[in-house]
């Protein structure tokens, strides 16, 4: 008689020490889930930041849309320094990728290297393949349609 209450024991004490170790590691993987979606969180502000000072580089015009969040920034060289802060920031979460890609905007300024940023941080925040290309972004300008014309 004594066996079976030993064996209902046992089991119950199994399902115990079964439910106290699922528990643990449904909370370890919520605690991941939520780092990954903070990590996520600083990526996109970092990129959007960065994206908007690679435009005003290009755009002086745009300047006065970031001066509301600094308004030192007067010329294309401030730009530069303020997305030189981003680019050291972005170091602790940007992929691999992304900051080489913004390391070599900062070094040599081109249209093309901004829309090739764009794609990077494009593919580093969705984990997608490579769904655009340059070309797909480019926006031919009317100066150059009038030129070809």
């Amino acid at each position: 008689m004594t066996e079976p209450i030993q064996t209902i024991f046992t089991a119950l004490t199994l399902l115990g020490v079964g439910g106290i170790v699922g528990g643990y590691i449904t909370y370890l993987l919520d605690k991941k889930k939520e780092r990954e979606f903070k990590v996520l969180e600083q990526k996109e502000k970092r990129y959007k930041s960065c994206l908007l000072y690679m435009d005003a580089f290009f755009e002086p015009k745009n300047i006065k849309y970031l001066s509301s969040r600094q308004p030192d920034i007067d010329n294309a060289q401030d730009v530069i320094e303020y997305l030189k802060m981003e680019y050291h920031e972005m170091m602790l979460y940007a992929s691999k990728e992304v900051i080489l890609s913004v390391k070599a905007f900062i070094e040599n300024p081109t249209h093309e290297k901004f829309l090739r940023t764009i794609l990077t941080m494009r593919q580093d925040l969705s984990r997608m393949k490579k769904d655009l290309d340059l070309h797909d972004i480019q926006i031919e300008f009317q100066e150059s349609r009038q030129r070809k014309t």
